[in-house]
């Protein structure tokens, strides 16, 4: 995860968002990690690259 947008992120935070984060966990940052997460596998499992190989 991209730790400097991430800090970007949490410095414009409001007192009420602070006060959710705190009650209920930083929720928007755990569907970022999870987002992330789901691209990479979405990735991996379409890349069909080693399809292509040459034909001897």
């Amino acid at each position: 995860m991209n730790t400097t947008a991430i800090t970007a992120q949490t410095s414009s935070r409001t007192p009420i968002y602070e006060e959710m984060v705190e009650k209920h966990g930083d929720v928007l940052a755990e569907v970022r990690e999870v987002a992330e997460h789901s691209q990479q596998k979405v990735s991996q499992a379409l890349d069909w690259s080693d399809l292509r190989r040459p034909r001897d």
